[in-house]
């Protein structure tokens, strides 16, 4: 009976030991071990010194190898137990430091770097068994690939991680700014035939010398588990350029030009502050802006609504029982408010400011009109009419098709005369939900709801879609355990879906677009990332993906 057991672990242990399985866990073996290779933990003692060369008691059996780097010592001072009166150990007196040229079985040859060497006598040499600190430069290598493999180095115990840049690739910049680092890690990437080729170089910070370099090629197969494992996104022709942890109160994002100079910028923005950053190789904070008014965002949204060459910021937000919106420009080095309006919502709709007013008995329900604003107030220009009954944050018309979100979760696409032609085959998800308010304990007329924003890309729209954690049950408190952005167009009879992202953990909070450039805010399931609590981390966190993108 045990002997059947046995077997019964071991058929389970193989099971799960699939070939995807052990293909994660050997991905990354190759250039791992090369790293590891030059830092065994070992000790031994000077034979002999000739000019600047030492003859080292150890060799090829104990790790050895040409290239390592190892440091020149003599014990000096013994230490004693404070209590017990016994000798633990002695102080060392470092002398300088030897890179090994030469490797034989029982002994080896290193040039001195540094120190006056005077006497062989009682000096001693090692590989420490210090954690080694090591910049992880990933250069534009793919997020997934990088992730994982800098998660191999960091779990082994052996290293310890004190950069890790994003998109730098000049060494200079990289020697320059972590100079208390022992050895600098470079990843480069290149793509053939399908596969990917990662180089990997190592080098000595201290004199930034060259000592390794090793190849590895991942395929397409392990490529995608990768993407699956660590969470990354992964666009048609492009790649993720650059990603940042950021506060778990973020949930809004958006590009544009806000100062009027041509320059690339994000707005990123939690339910009291609108933070303002350049992109560069890294997020460069311009300015912060606090909101006057906290409360849930409904909508966040950019554009040049009065021509002036400086995009504006259109913020709505939920607070208490009423809906208050803002508009918000860059003026004089800083964001200012320059109009606030009380229970309306606003959208910029092809380059126009659309509103429509807000109730607390029937949320939103009542026509949708464009507008001029005003300080407190607006002016009423025209009514914006569609042929199916619809709120502002719930559609977007692409030449004559209208797609529309349905109160279901599902995604709809109609005719200009109103006519039903398409409608998703399950759910796409939800988004913020709210009670009507009626003013009378126990009377209920339903809820309302803002969904994710649809925009346009080329000749189609960008949607998100969210699985929930459970099916549809309590979505509002449970998440959803993955999410994806799809592109949706309109072949004349039917609806073409593209996946831009592969299926992503978590949810996807909110996106931009800007030229070649897609900005994705995700939420891991939950709203946190357990693995950080282990890295004595907030586990709390959003996940900010910058993507090359093309289409």
């Amino acid at each position: 009976m045990h002997i059947f057991l046995k077997i019964c672990v071991l058929l389970i242990i193989l099971f799960f030991l699939s070939p995807n399985a052990l293909a994660q866990s050997e991905i990354f073996h190759k250039i791992k071990e090369e790293v590891f290779s030059f830092f065994p933990i070992v000790s031994g003692k000077v034979k002999e010194i000739e000019g600047n060369t030492v003859l080292l008691n150890k060799g090829l059996k104990e790790g050895l190898k040409i290239g390592q780097r190892v440091i020149l010592f003599e014990e000096a001072v013994p230490l004693i137990h404070p209590v017990t009166k016994q000798i633990i150990g002695k102080s060392e007196k470092i002398i300088g430091s030897a890179e090994i040229v030469q490797v034989e079985q029982d002994f080896s040859k290193a040039i001195i770097l540094e120190g006056e060497i005077k006497s062989k006598d009682q000096l001693l040499f090692k590989i420490p068994k210090s954690k080694i600190k090591v910049i992880y430069a990933q250069t534009n290598t793919e997020w997934a690939v990088g992730e994982a493999y800098y998660r191999n180095l960091k779990e082994s115990q052996r290293f310890e991680i004190i950069d890790a840049p994003v998109n730098i690739d000049d060494k200079e910049i990289l020697f320059k700014t972590n100079k208390n680092a022992d050895i600098l890690l470079l990843l480069i990437p290149k793509k053939l035939n399908g596969h990917l080729n990662l180089s990997q170089e190592l080098y000595w910070v201290k004199d930034k010398k060259l000592f390794s370099k090793v190849d590895i090629e991942i395929s397409p197969t392990a490529l995608i588990e990768l993407r699956k494992k660590y969470a990354s996104l992964i666009v048609p022709e492009g790649h993720t350029l650059l990603s940042f942890r950021l506060s778990r109160s973020i949930n809004r994002i958006a590009a544009g030009n806000f100062e009027g100079k041509g320059l690339t910028q994000i707005i990123i923005a939690s339910d009291t502050e609108i933070s303002l950053y350049n992109i560069d190789v890294d997020l460069k904070l311009k300015s912060n802006y606090i909101i006057p008014f906290s409360g849930d965002i409904l909508w966040f949204d950019t554009g040049d609504i009065d021509k002036d060459g400086k995009d504006e910021i259109i913020i709505t937000l939920k607070k208490d029982n009423s809906v208050i919106s803002s508009i918000i420009k860059w003026q004089e080095s800083e964001f200012k408010e320059i109009s606030r309006l009380d229970n309306v919502f606003l959208r910029i709709y092809e380059g126009r400011l659309l509103a429509q007013a807000f109730s607390q008995a029937s949320g939103f329900d009542g026509e949708v009109f464009f507008i001029k604003p005003l300080i407190n107030s607006y002016e009423k220009i025209e009514q914006f009419k569609l042929p199916i009954k619809s709120n502002i944050y719930d559609f977007y018309v692409l030449g004559n098709v209208i797609f529309k979100w349905e109160e279901d979760g599902y995604l709809s696409a109609y005719n200009e005369k109103g006519i039903s032609m398409w409608r998703s085959a399950e759910p796409l998800g939800f988004g913020l939900q709210y009670e009507k308010q009626t003013g009378i304990a126990m009377l209920s007329l339903g809820k309302w709801q803002v969904h994710s924003r649809i925009k346009p890309l080329s000749n189609g729209i960008i949607v998100v879609e969210k699985k929930p954690l459970l099916g549809l049950v309590n979505v509002a408190t449970l998440g959803y355990k993955s999410s994806k952005l799809k592109l949706l167009q309109w072949t004349g009879i039917g609806i073409e879906t593209t996946d831009i992202t592969e299926e992503m953990s978590g949810e996807i909070l909110d996106y931009a677009v800007l030229s070649d450039k897609m900005y994705v805010l995700v939420k891991p399931p939950f709203g946190l990332n357990p693995k950080r609590i282990l890295q004595g981390e907030s586990p709390f966190e959003t996940l900010l993906h910058i993507l090359s993108f093309k289409y």
